[in-house]
């Protein structure tokens, strides 16, 4: 990883080599199969906060699960075309997409099994009702792994499908751990994809004549940018959870061990910050704090001074990092 004027963050502070970002080729959704199945636990092992800023490791991780073969078929239906727009919102946003078929998910297959539980955001289209029960109960296995990210796709042709979808996600999210989104997209005689998020606007579109496209452009969202910010908010959420996770891992780490067991394991703990977002004044105090009680001052005089190094990274002027510094200096 790279920051600011290519200082590497991960050669830096002895983190995992960045791995490949590897997308989808445009338009070739029916014949894309799983792509780079170890990549999975190479990626585990580089920490599970992806997306745009200072740089980061890797790409945000989405998966995408379609109804194709890997042979092809329906290749101008609406769920492909979904796909493709989901595709050109991964390419604004740096993700990395990888679509799976259904068959294979619902078959068991382990790669694919693997790479749709590890995916920092699953995106599945429910569009096909007899589908809905082995959907709900893949992702509800990505939940128990604490994977929340969860996004459900409904080519809107039934209202009573489309009401009924949305209800399970909401009580999904007030009775569960996950964080589901529901997208109910609508395809214009013009090809155009757009999705709806209120009523009036899935009145509108009930209606829709060929020329009705320039109608519906200023009253619902382009499925594109719908996407696009959702992967925003999707990567946000996945730092906040993954900077909660390193602060619990180093506190545990500071009750467990001691001495070398101690040192060992925060070196463990730093090569998974590999994102300088995750680089909060609250991680690297207690960094601090950890090295301090084990007399490790070199460590903590190491720490600073890599921060120092890094262009894009202010932390290691704030008052009580330099307190730090200087007594690990004395």
């Amino acid at each position: 990883m790279e920051s600011g004027n290519g200082t590497p963050l991960a050669g830096a502070l002895g983190t995992a080599a960045e791995s490949p970002q590897c997308q989808l080729p445009p338009g070739g959704e029916g014949a894309t199969g799983l792509a780079e199945p170890d990549r999975a636990a190479e990626d585990a092992a580089a920490g599970s906060c992806g997306g745009s800023g200072g740089g980061p490791p890797r790409a945000l991780r989405a998966i995408y699960m379609r109804s194709e073969s890997s042979q092809g078929g329906a290749v101008g239906g609406p769920e492909a075309g979904a796909l493709q727009c989901l595709l050109r919102a991964c390419e604004a946003e740096g993700a990395h997409l990888t679509s799976v078929p259904f068959g294979e998910l619902d078959f068991g297959e382990t790669a694919v099994l693997d790479a749709f539980y590890d995916a920092d955001v699953a995106f599945v289209d429910m569009s096909d009702f007899s589908r809905q029960p082995s959907l709900f109960y893949h992702l509800g296995v990505r939940e128990s792994f604490d994977m929340a990210n969860n996004v459900i796709l409904y080519h809107d042709t039934d209202a009573d499908t489309a009401l009924s979808l949305k209800d399970m996600v909401t009580q999904k999210n007030t009775a569960s751990s996950g964080n589901y989104y529901f997208i109910l997209y609508i395809v214009t005689p013009c090809a155009d994809y757009f999705c709806c998020e209120s009523d009036a606007q899935r009145r509108a579109s009930e209606y829709m004549q060929p020329n009705w496209d320039t109608i519906l452009g200023p009253l619902c969202m382009p499925l594109v940018d719908r996407f696009i910010s959702l992967l925003k908010d999707i990567h946000v959420t996945s730092c906040v959870y993954y900077k909660e996770t390193l602060l619990n891992d180093i506190r545990k780490a500071r009750e467990k061990y001691q001495g070398d067991e101690l040192a060992k394991e925060l070196a463990r703990i730093k090569l998974r910050m590999d994102n300088i977002e995750v680089l909060t004044s609250d991680i690297i105090i207690n960094l601090l704090l950890s090295y301090r009680d084990i007399q490790d001052y070199d460590a903590m005089v190491k720490l600073v001074e890599t921060l120092e190094m890094l262009p894009t990274c202010d932390l290691a002027d704030q008052h009580n990092i330099k307190f730090h510094y200087a007594f690990a200096m004395n």
